[in-house]
């Protein structure tokens, strides 16, 4: 019994360690296997060829995964990983989808031909409903325009306006109205007063806020430029410390070692230039002289004087690698670091 339970540890154990193998060893490929890339394209001119050409592939761990792009004769995006395809644009079509469309378009093509064959007589019912529904809401419209016509030909009768009650007589009336416009003339007056001085007031009012808001805005203003100058001032003396020049140098370093990492391997382009003005033609060549001992040895341009016409022509090849260890490690060495940590606190305190 033991032993029999010794033999089942002994197994799990042997499946443990090699699960944990397999994920170290798909680690170490992830970090230390390069991606590697390849660029070329083409441009020629003349009756039947494309603007220009362009093939884009990378591969990693031995072409077991690779993507390409082509264009422009067959513009295809393609994702593989050994032999199977994740994706493909555009996608293939199946001999089934093609053979559905094909039954598709002739049963369509069919239908056409019956129909355009039919004569008149047949027509389905719908259309003779349709044709007697609106034989019928043209007699309800001339009935209906009929009832309108009788309708507005009746005469409106209006009642009279009784302006005065007949129990009141004629001079009491205007006595009373007399009193009520002397009374009326003086509360309008002093009402006209009092709201002449209302308006005085509120007009003081505005002018004595409007110079409040002038004050406040003026040491709003005021305000606000001196903690800018305090954020400069604070700002300054933060790329003057040490962590922050310690930080700089290191971030630099770091920096050119991923350049050189992403620096193509092998960088070769070919040119011929042919402007229509001969000046143009000059310009460009005498530029290409003065970048020549930087790009000299990877690029060569050639110019051309007898075209009447623009031309533009050149090949372009370009090929390197990218490892993912050099970019975690950069990321690595710049986050522990611990200058760059006291310059984060520092900038973090002037945040808040």
């Amino acid at each position: 019994m033991l032993h029999m339970i010794l033999l089942i540890l002994k197994i799990i154990g042997i499946a443990l360690l090699a699960v944990l193998g397999l994920l170290v060893l798909a680690i170490v490929c992830v970090l230390f296997v390069p991606v590697r890339y390849r660029v070329r394209a083409v441009r020629q001119e003349g009756e039947g060829q494309p603007p220009a050409e362009a093939y884009v592939k990378v591969t990693w761990l031995l072409h077991l995964v690779n993507f390409s792009v082509r264009y422009p004769a067959a513009v295809i995006i393609r994702a593989r990983i050994l032999c199977f395809t994740l994706f493909r644009l555009p996608q293939r079509e199946k001999k089934s989808d093609k053979k559905r469309q094909k039954s598709r378009k002739r049963q369509k093509a069919e239908s056409r031909a019956g129909e355009d064959r039919r004569p008149d007589a047949e027509l389905p019912a719908e259309e003779k409903t349709g044709k007697s529904a609106e034989m019928l809401s043209e007699t309800e419209t001339e009935h209906r325009v009929e009832e309108i016509a009788g309708e507005s030909g009746k005469e409106a009768v209006y009642e009279p306006y009784q302006a005065f009650d007949e129990g009141t007589p004629f001079g009491e009336a205007a006595g009373d109205e007399g009193a009520t416009e002397e009374e009326g003339t003086a509360a309008s007056v002093f009402g006209r007063i009092g709201a002449f001085f209302g308006k005085c007031r509120q007009a003081v009012e505005k002018i004595k806020g409007f110079f409040q808001n002038i004050r406040y805005t003026i040491r709003k203003i005021c305000d606000k430029i001196k903690s800018v100058l305090d954020h400069i001032q604070y700002y300054r003396e933060v790329m003057e410390s040490e962590p922050f020049q310690a930080s700089l140098g290191l971030c630099r370093r770091q920096l050119s070692r991923v350049v050189r990492m992403l620096k193509p391997d092998r960088f070769e382009a070919e040119a011929l230039v042919d402007m229509a003005d001969p000046a143009v033609t000059g310009e460009i060549l005498a530029v290409y002289g003065m970048l020549y001992p930087l790009i000299g040895r990877h690029v060569r341009l050639t110019g051309g004087f007898a075209c009447e016409r623009t031309k533009i022509e050149g090949r372009l090849y370009i090929r390197g690698k990218v490892r993912v260890f050099t970019l975690i490690r950069a990321a690595v060495c710049v986050y522990f670091d611990r200058d760059v940590r006291k310059l984060i606190r520092m900038l973090k305190k002037e945040a808040a």
